[in-house]
């Protein structure tokens, strides 16, 4: 029992010993301490890439219409100023033949009214006039000729035109019924329809039959169809007549002008025409200027992507040529990350390796970088220009790159 005691009491004083050692003397020991992180190490950004020309283009047609020429093919190499394609101006060259005539008809009476009156300019006026009235004449008595074959169309036919056309039926019956005859005397001999007779009686036949539809048809009267035309024939010459009767007061009022002379309002507005009409001619110019796909710098056309006699349509505008200076490719990348665009900058030197040589490795540096972020591949990207310090000629545009990007 005592025993028991002694031993308990050793433990007592054996555990308390330690706890005063570590309260006393453990806390002026100095730990050890941390290692500090810091940021002075190298990691390689890397992005993906297309190899493009430094300057190149997606040219269309600013209107629609169909391709008639394809200057160039792919490969095709240009300078600025060079025909590429042409489409169907038909249209547009006559919109500017009808507004060239248009300005000068508006400079002539420009010309005309600022012009004082003189004895020849008076004397062809009357000739004008004369001339005019010479063509309402006409157009009068066309008119009334088209108006006197409609009134007898409506009337229908005349009893001494019955009694004619029926005496005309009576007539070549009777023609029919003796060549009919002749022809029945050798009708039973070989080759009976080489003979006279039998021409004679076809010949007769034909005639009968002409003059019997025309009897019936002037007793039936006339057809809708010859009312509607012989009405559209008068309204045709009525408008003739109208159109001739205004040309006549134009002729006159011009006499009329010559002899008063212009107004300053009268020499004012047909300012204002000419320069009209010199706008109308400049706008179907720059149409007809649109027709045609001119490469606007010198480079290589990469692609054509219409075919001769294909349909450009405005509603659906599209590439035609892709055009590209060859001769300064570089590379664009596509994926660079907004968390890695901060750690670059221009200048920054470069690695690019691409996947048609998979032994080439290019040096180059970085020329410039993106303001503004785009959202391809599903995430936030800055596009970032790539110029090489060293080139293989073997690098084609679209080829795909890689860029490596050694930062601190």
């Amino acid at each position: 029992m005592r025993r028991g005691v002694l031993v308990i009491v050793l433990l007592l004083l054996a555990v308390g010993g330690y706890l005063g050692y570590t309260q006393v003397y453990a806390p002026s020991v100095a730990p050890t301490p941390t290692p500090e992180l810091t940021d002075d190490f190298e990691t390689v950004i890397w992005a993906s890439g297309e190899v493009v020309p430094a300057t190149w283009a997606s040219l269309s047609f600013p209107i629609g219409g169909q391709v008639v020429e394809l200057a160039v093919s792919e490969g095709t190499t240009v300078s600025a100023g060079t025909v590429l394609a042409r489409l169907d101006a038909t249209e547009l060259k006559d919109a500017v033949a009808s507004d060239e005539a248009a300005l000068a008809v508006a400079q002539a009476d420009l010309t005309r009214l600022k012009a004082a009156a003189r004895p020849a300019g008076i004397a062809q006026a009357e000739a004008s006039i004369q001339s005019a009235e010479a063509v309402k004449d006409a157009a009068q008595a066309q008119l009334e000729q088209a108006q006197a074959e409609l009134a007898m169309l409506l009337a229908g036919a005349r009893p001494e035109d019955v009694e004619a056309e029926a005496a005309a039926v009576l007539k070549a019956e009777s023609v029919l019924r003796q060549a009919q005859t002749e022809y029945d005397k050798v009708a039973w001999a070989g080759d009976v329809g080489e003979t006279p007779q039998a021409l004679a009686l076809e010949a007769a036949t034909l005639d009968y039959t002409v003059a019997k539809a025309n009897y019936e048809a002037l007793l039936q009267g006339a057809r809708p169809e010859e009312v509607q035309a012989a009405q559209a024939a008068v309204a045709v010459a009525r408008a003739g007549l109208a159109k001739a009767e205004a040309e006549v007061d134009a002729a006159r009022a011009a006499l009329d002008l010559l002899r008063d002379g212009a107004t300053l309002e009268e020499i004012a507005v047909a300012e204002a025409a000419v320069v009209a009409a010199e706008a109308n001619l400049a706008a179907a110019e720059t149409a007809l200027g649109r027709a045609v796909l001119i490469a606007p710098f010198d480079g290589t056309v990469g692609e054509v992507s219409v075919r001769l006699g294909e349909q450009v349509l405005t509603a659906l505008p599209r590439p035609v040529v892709a055009l590209g200076d060859l001769e300064t490719l570089q590379v664009e990348t596509t994926d660079l990350r907004e968390t890695d665009v901060a750690r670059i900058d221009v200048g920054q030197p470069v690695d690019i390796t691409f996947d048609a040589f998979p032994d080439v490795l290019l040096k180059g540096h970085i020329v410039s970088i993106s303001p503004k972020s785009t959202s391809e591949k599903g995430g936030v990207n800055y596009a970032t220009i790539i110029k090489f310090d060293e080139f293989d000629d073997r690098l084609r545009w679209g080829m795909t790159a890689y860029v490596n990007i050694t930062v601190k």
